[in-house]
């Protein structure tokens, strides 16, 4: 995303000795200072909002700055995105709408089960052996069953869920994950009305800023 904002204040840095080399220094550290305070902004909302299973990863995730603005590389703008990881839904959470499955084929979107084994506790992430990458439910080639789904005692009930056997009993058994059809994204996000903000309320402020240190770093050369 691009925020595009006029600079009215040249005039007096132009009259500099290499006046527009400082005004373009001056630009783009203002446009980099407001692009840092927007990661700042959403990187707090982001906590503010959601539960974080990974929070430094998902921190990282929440504003990339890349690229930054560049005088060397003529670039007059920075470009602030939401992490785009395979397997990532922050974006999807900007406009809200539905969770598509993510195992190729599938009609439903597995929910592991809070306080079930895969999620004992719903801000914990998914326990590694009860991924469902890890299950596989299909059987080897010579006809047994993965040792993954041995090991945790899993089977699966297709349009159903996956669940746990607990014991000898056929009613010994937990729910692992259960297969849902619609699986809403609210649009919690709001990544880019707090960049509109943040922009609106600091970049004046931040080029203002930037252009007296400009004047002062000159020592009065060509005023």
């Amino acid at each position: 995303m691009k925020i595009d904002c006029n600079i009215d204040s040249t005039a007096l840095i132009l009259r500099l000795r290499k006046g527009e080399r400082r005004l373009a220094y001056a630009a783009v550290n203002a446009i980099n200072k407001t692009a840092k305070r927007i990661q700042a902004e959403e990187r707090r909302q982001l906590a503010e909002r959601f539960t974080l299973r990974k929070t430094e990863f998902m921190q990282r995730m929440a504003a990339v700055i890349k690229p930054f603005a560049s005088v060397k590389q003529g670039r007059a703008f920075a470009e602030i995105s939401v992490g785009q990881k395979p397997k990532l839904l922050l974006s999807a959470f900007e406009r809200g709408g539905e969770r598509e499955p993510l195992t190729p084929g599938a009609q439903k979107v597995a929910v592991p089960v809070v306080g079930g084994p895969a999620r004992p506790q719903f801000a914990q992430p998914v326990v590694p052996e009860f991924r469902i990458s890890r299950l596989r439910f299909d059987r080897t080639k010579t006809g047994r069953r993965r040792a993954g789904v041995v090991r945790t005692r899993t089977y699966l009930v297709p349009s159903t869920g996956i669940f746990q056997r607990t014991g000898p009993e056929p009613e010994d058994t937990t729910p692992v994950y259960l297969f849902a059809e619609d699986q809403k994204l609210d649009a919690r996000l709001g990544f880019i009305e707090t960049a509109r903000r943040i922009a609106r309320r600091w970049f004046k402020e931040e080029m203002e800023r930037e252009t007296v240190n400009a004047i002062a770093r000159s020592k009065g050369q060509g005023i």
